[in-house]
């Protein structure tokens, strides 16, 4: 059985693809990523169970939608997502957003108006990113059924014409939870948006914590994390001024492996940030494993079930929590954290979702 397949493996590749999947075979040892440690690639099993599907959206409880709603003091609604538009920046080959209007519909003297939406719209504009969106291939493996996906479900069990017979964000639970700011750009950049390749490590994330008078102990189980790079002044830029850069092609700054890997060990369940894809793009130094060229998508999803939140609209809130921060030292409330919540449209079999996530405060 498909399911029982427990054994290691020494290498993998990534599959990936924004709106599709890609295989390829890397062959060679484990290189070390994120910390200076042997980086095995390959993903274990759930701890919630075999036939887990819900990933990190299961720390979603009652207590933590109970907790969460003391954040909300002021009862201000910051929507955290960018507006549809055939205009959208799409991932470089992708179909984008196109909308037409249907013939106006009669209902006695009442017209009715209706539209068709076109385009690959779970993975255009801001964007969550189900655990079905990535997988790795193994040694030997050549074909989308080789694939192994979160929980090591196999490609066979997954992958179908018809979208994804497993992981796809239909299972998703709805989050809402706590919400924890790192104004990266604003307290480790000097103010500056982030450069296309420059990756925010963790010595950044630790010195932003403590400007905002957190400390790392202040992010922890069920939290979803937004990181400002400040990427988000290019969205209007469209698909060649979002994606594209002249210097370096398709490039954006980001978190890297050794991030990822501290998030997921405090047991996050979303990571969300303003640019288009969280993680450093191109990767700043040689793959953790062979093939494994987008190592952020990798561990948060396949390794770790913890979903993710590209090209945000963080700005407005920043700016707030910034503006909140200068008044803590006097009535003592901490400002960077806030409720949360999100529900992906629950499009069957489906890799992601389109719509917007809210913060309250």
């Amino acid at each position: 059985m498909v399911r029982a397949l427990k054994r290691m493996v020494p290498f993998l590749a990534l599959s990936f693809a924004a709106g599709g999947l890609t295989v390829s075979l890397a062959m060679g040892s484990g290189s070390s990523g994120g910390g200076g440690s042997a980086y095995d690639p390959y993903p274990g099993p759930s701890p919630w169970g075999p036939d887990d599907e819900q990933g990190a959206s299961n720390l979603q409880t009652a207590e933590r939608v109970l907790d969460a709603k003391k954040l909300i003091k002021k009862g201000k609604v910051y929507a955290l997502g960018h507006e549809y538009s055939p205009e959208t920046p799409a991932f470089p080959g992708n179909a984008g957003i196109s909308m037409e209007a249907k013939p106006v519909q009669q209902l006695g003297r009442q017209r009715l108006f209706t539209e068709l939406v076109h385009g690959e719209i779970p993975q255009t504009g801001t964007q969550f990113d189900a655990l079905g969106h990535a997988g790795i291939l193994p040694p030997g493996g050549s074909a989308p059924d080789d694939v192994l996906f979160y929980n090591r479900f196999t490609g066979a069990e997954t992958i179908t014409p018809e979208g994804l017979a497993r992981l796809g964000v239909e299972n998703v639970k709805p989050i809402v939870t706590r919400g924890v700011l790192l104004d990266v750009k604003r307290y480790a950049n000097h103010g500056q948006s982030f450069a296309a390749g420059q990756e925010i490590t963790l010595p950044m994330v630790l010195q932003t914590l403590q400007a905002q008078a957190m400390s790392e102990h202040d992010i922890g189980p069920g939290d979803v994390v937004l990181i400002v790079t400040g990427w988000e002044e290019r969205f209007s830029l469209g698909t060649d001024g979002y994606y594209l850069t002249p210097e370096l092609g398709m490039a954006e700054p980001g978190i890297g492996l050794q991030v990822a890997r501290w998030l997921a060990a405090k047991g996050v369940a979303c990571v969300g940030a303003d640019n288009w894809g969280l993680e450093v793009y191109p990767p700043p130094g040689p793959p953790p494993a062979p093939g494994l060229e987008l190592p952020v998508h990798h561990h948060l999803l396949v390794k770790s079930g913890v979903y993710m939140h590209e090209s945000m609209r963080l700005s407005e809130l920043a700016a707030d929590l910034a503006a909140a921060h200068q008044a803590w030292w006097w009535n003592g409330l901490r400002s960077y954290e806030f409720f949360y919540t999100y529900a992906p449209v629950p499009l069957r079999g489906a890799s992601g979702s389109p719509g917007i996530p809210l913060a309250i405060r």
